[in-house]
């Protein structure tokens, strides 16, 4: 069996991205209303983590900020999963699970403001520039499915819902997959390319924290204080600095669990002024960030 998360791993997982998988995401472009038609994920398809959706796992969070919702603090269409009004590309005014060509889908329908990045961001949907999406949540209630296993329920999820597959063979290859019943869905992103990890957005890490990836962190916290020490009080406030917080944990989560850490790659040399610099560094951002969730 493929090495995998175990259910309390995914259960902690601060803020996940999936990318549109198994169907084209671009489903129309009016450029006259300024409207883009668009498929957020796939539904029923066993992905690169061995995650299947399933109809439903979204509803409670668009029936709580949807466009129909009386949220303050709306799920937000963005670009590259940064949480900021830069990147911010348009008003998902219908967002709602349907079946599109066969398939279960999360879709969208987003209005693209009148403003000169508006005018970009039109032009590069229309241009097929941006042509996938991605999703940004967090896992609120999965079951793991195994084939032949002793665990009741466990057989009974790889019964219930192997059949349901589009990509039944994924669940062959390892004999396992993860039913995702439930997701807190935080917003939609355009992306440049599929992946499930934050870090691609932001740049690899070689040694330490890289120039890209320190530049990034630190400047997102400097702004995140700010917002924390302004004391809004705001609903939508607080939840945008909610995912923030959740956000930034899990870029440098996943900067722990993909690289090895430097102290076993010092172990046979003393550690240079740099490397001390870059360690304590990371851990300012990490002690900063761990002091801002305690509110949350």
């Amino acid at each position: 069996m493929k090495n995998k998360k175990t259910l309390a791993q995914k259960l902690g997982t601060h803020f996940g991205v999936k990318t549109v998988e198994n169907i084209k995401s671009i489903k129309e472009v009016d450029a006259e209303n300024r409207t883009v038609k668009f498929i957020a994920n796939t539904y029923f398809f066993i992905d690169s983590d061995q995650d299947m959706l399933i109809t439903g796992c979204a509803v409670k969070s668009i029936n709580d900020r949807g466009a129909a919702s009386n949220a303050t603090a709306k799920i937000k269409h963005q670009s590259d999963h940064v949480l900021n009004t830069q990147n911010v590309v348009g008003r998902i005014d219908v967002i709602d699970e349907r079946i599109i060509d066969s398939k279960t889908v999360i879709y969208c329908e987003s209005h693209i403001p009148a403003t000169s990045k508006g005018n970009d961001d039109l032009i590069n949907y229309q241009e097929g520039v941006y042509d996938n999406h991605s999703i940004g949540f967090r896992y609120k209630s999965l079951v793991l499915a195994v084939k032949d296993s002793t665990d009741q329920r466990e057989s009974a999820a790889w019964n219930e819902f192997y059949p349901l597959a589009l990509n039944p063979e994924k669940a062959d290859e390892f004999g396992y997959f993860f039913v995702i019943k439930e997701i807190e869905l935080f917003e939609v992103s355009v992306v440049s390319y599929g992946a499930n990890e934050l870090t691609p957005v932001i740049g690899s890490k070689s040694k330490g924290m890289n120039e890209a990836i320190k530049f990034n962190l630190n400047e997102r916290l400097d702004s995140l204080s700010k917002n924390v020490k302004s004391n809004a009080e705001g609903k939508g406030q607080h939840k945008q600095i909610e995912m923030e917080v959740l956000q930034l944990k899990q870029i440098i989560n996943d900067l722990e669990l993909n690289e090895p850490s430097q102290k076993d790659t010092l172990k046979n040399k003393k550690p240079s002024k740099t490397d001390i610099q870059e360690e304590e560094e990371s851990q300012k951002s990490i002690n900063l960030i761990s002091k801002i969730s305690k509110n949350f």
